[in-house]
């Protein structure tokens, strides 16, 4: 924990990529804490929407109607909502992805020891790719990306809805935890963080934060409707195999969704929480009755 510049209270605190304050989750951003670099912040937020419209070539200064695609320019527009991700963003969520990827195999093996859990998974993962199952490990794999890039894509996607600019960025704290899950074997998913300025006001900040967990809890609820599936046409091998998938699907899932919960900020579920109680109980309810009757009770009810 470290002390905000601004109004000294102890937080998860960010650095201001600007004029390298570091503040609290209230004032992170560059208007929240009066950041003597605005005019550097409001350069390059133009340089970044002139980006995302294919124009590459900003100068500074430049006025925003410059910048602005015009509203009879058919072309243009049709150019600025398909360009969502920049390059390198997509450079970024790569690296994250073959980060998450290790996790998972690492995750696959679970050894005793240090680092034994992602020698044990390569392991694994190449005697089940050759055999009948070969469908597990990757579905595994498949299943943790998804929980992971869904849960950053709806962040994403909420918050260029209600016209904010959100990116996704490794950071170096992303990089020590996906060195930790690799070698402990846990379902560490901190491998970065999605960014996100722009005028909002709190309705608009909480739904950003609660699309991430709320994408969980729709991935987990659609793999129970599978085990229930599941157990009514399947049986013998390929029954356990596929229940073993699901059920993996599930827990990680729950496990990301009620995290991310937490609520206190940095935390989405401190600022779904501060917007309405009742959203934050529901949904967290919600996910806990998700992982008890996909893990637990429906197995048992249908043996």
């Amino acid at each position: 924990m470290t002390t905000c510049s601004l109004c000294g209270n102890e937080d998860l605190c960010f650095t201001c990529p600007y004029c390298k304050g570091v503040f609290c989750g209230d004032h992170r951003l560059p208007e929240g804490h009066g950041c003597p670099a605005m005019h550097r912040v409001k350069e390059e937020a133009k340089r970044k929407v002139s980006r995302s419209v294919g124009n590459d070539e900003y100068e500074d200064n430049q006025t925003w109607s410059s910048v602005m695609p015009k509203r009879n320019n058919k072309r243009t527009q049709r150019r600025t909502r398909r360009r969502r991700f920049s390059n390198p963003e997509l450079k970024h969520l790569l690296i994250a992805c073959v980060l998450v990827t290790l996790v998972s195999i690492s995750i696959m093996g679970s050894g005793s020891g240090i680092g034994t859990g992602i020698i044990n998974g390569v392991a694994l993962f190449a005697f089940y790719i050759s055999g009948p199952y070969w469908w597990v490990p990757i579905g595994m794999i498949l299943i943790f990306l998804l929980s992971f890039i869904g849960h950053e894509m709806a962040h994403k996607f909420t918050a260029q809805h209600y016209g904010m600019w959100s990116e996704f960025r490794m950071n170096s704290m992303g990089y020590y935890l996906s060195a930790i899950a690799i070698l402990f074997s846990v379902p560490i998913f901190g491998t970065g963080t999605m960014y996100t300025s722009g005028t909002s006001n709190q309705e608009h900040d909480a739904k950003t934060n609660l699309a991430g967990p709320l994408s969980n809890f729709v991935l987990a609820t659609g793999l129970l409707i599978i085990q229930m599936l599941a157990y009514i046409t399947l049986s013998g091998a390929v029954l356990s195999n596929l229940l073993f998938l699901v059920r993996y699907g599930i827990l990680i899932n729950c496990i990301l969704g009620l995290f991310n919960m937490i609520p206190f900020r940095p935390f989405d579920g401190g600022t779904v929480r501060q917007w309405n109680l009742y959203v934050w109980i529901t949904l967290t309810i919600a996910l806990i009755a998700i992982l008890v009757m996909g893990y637990f009770i429906v197995p048992i009810l249908l043996a």
